[in-house]
């Protein structure tokens, strides 16, 4: 599927199945993904031997619809796009703080 394949049917088809959906262009390809699940995310951090990287790549097939993501897939991309699309994809999920706390 290109990226001229994915039509607005496509998105609201995703949408009744995911919740939100996301788009952002990395590396010169559209990535489309939805937010992690906090049942999701309690069962990729358990793994306590798992390095960082090897959790981003867990975050990242989880929850990027398309391009389908995998290991073998991810090998031969930009260093930085696996990292990048964990950081877009944590944001959505409600990590990080959208908004300045206020001083009572």
């Amino acid at each position: 599927m290109s990226e001229k394949e994915i039509t607005q049917a496509i998105i609201d088809d995703w949408k009744s199945k995911y919740g939100e959906i996301y788009k952002i262009g990395l590396g010169g390809e559209d990535y489309y993904y939805r937010p992690l699940r906090r049942a999701e995310y309690k069962t990729i951090i358990q793994g306590q031997e798992a390095s960082t990287s090897f959790r981003e790549e867990q975050i990242v097939q989880k929850c990027v619809i398309y391009p389908d993501i995998t290991t073998e897939s991810t090998a031969g991309t930009k260093a930085g796009i696996v990292s990048t699309l964990t950081d877009c994809i944590m944001m959505v999920s409600g990590f990080g703080v959208d908004t300045e706390p206020i001083k009572l």
